[in-house]
């Protein structure tokens, strides 16, 4: 498997199990992958193992999306998580924490998955590996509709669009999750950051407000 033949399964599988039936491949190519087969998060918001928790996230983003490192950010999204597992409990119930998983998660791909990948002969092209990165590095960012959250992320770097489509990538991250209000209420707001509402909050940003 090519990484341009991984894209297009992600793109188009319609469920996780189209994409968990070529996993083996997958773990080829990636191999960093494996640690997330079968890896139980033992959290309350989480009915998942760490592998299908991340293909059920590619399933739920648009098939249309004009980036693909989307999808490719959305299989490693939470590869960090096994590094930065912290016990806890609430409830009297298992409810392990992953703080700092996202950033976690950005270093692996960053010193472990591109440069195998171009290693291997794969072609990553610089601004294709900075968008893949910021996806997986923010995928977990706090979010708020105050102009300031969309502000900081332009202060990184980011274009509207790449925003928009980090914002896309929090829906179906968040959809693959147990729903919880907080995790409806993250829902609810990214939706409304990925379209219209923060062209309006960019229009402002640009007007000097």
């Amino acid at each position: 498997m090519t990484l341009q033949e991984l894209i297009s399964i992600l793109r188009k599988s319609e469920t996780a199990e189209e994409i968990d039936a070529y996993r083996n491949e997958i773990t080829d190519l990636i191999p960093k992958t494996r640690i997330m087969v079968d890896f139980n998060q033992q959290n309350l918001a989480h009915q998942y193992d760490l592998w299908e928790h991340c293909l059920k996230t590619i399933v739920g983003l648009p098939k249309d999306m004009n980036d693909d490192m989307v999808y490719l950010a959305a299989l490693v999204h939470d590869i960090g998580k096994p590094d930065c597992q912290i016990y806890g409990e609430k409830d009297g119930q298992v409810n392990m924490h992953y703080y700092g998983h996202p950033e976690r998660g950005m270093e692996i791909t960053r010193d472990e998955i591109i440069p195998e990948l171009l290693d291997n002969g794969e072609v990553l092209t610089e601004d294709e590996q900075r968008r893949l990165l910021y996806y997986v590095e923010y995928h977990d960012d706090r979010v708020s509709l105050r102009m300031k959250h969309l502000r900081a992320h332009l202060r990184h770097g980011a274009s509207l669009q790449e925003f928009k489509n980090l914002m896309k990538l929090q829906v179906a991250d968040a959809k693959a999750h147990v729903l919880i209000p907080i995790v409806l209420q993250r829902i609810e707001i990214c939706e409304k950051l990925s379209g219209e509402y923060a062209e309006e909050l960019y229009r402002e940003i640009l007007a000097g407000k």
